[in-house]
């Protein structure tokens, strides 16, 4: 499926909502990539972004990594 702009900015601004709000929930932890490559606040919105822009939605878990309850991002089809 193909995003509208508007459905597009809409997808990337709800995923740093939930984002934001799992930072909340479980402070201290990594924020990792599908191949559990590090990124900061800033990387992982700008991968929120492209992700969008590329007509996916992003999807969020918890886990532990390096002994810390870390929040994992991936993509899926819109």
């Amino acid at each position: 499926m193909v995003l509208s702009n508007i459905e597009q900015e809409e997808t990337w601004l709800q995923g740093w909502d939930v984002l934001d709000d799992l930072i909340e929930r479980n402070p201290g932890g990594y924020l990792l990539l599908p191949d559990y490559k590090e990124v900061s606040l800033g990387e992982a919105r700008d991968w929120i972004q492209a992700a969008a822009y590329e007509n996916n939605k992003t999807v969020f878990d918890t886990e532990y990594y390096k002994g810390k309850k870390s929040i994992l991002i991936n993509k899926v089809p819109a």
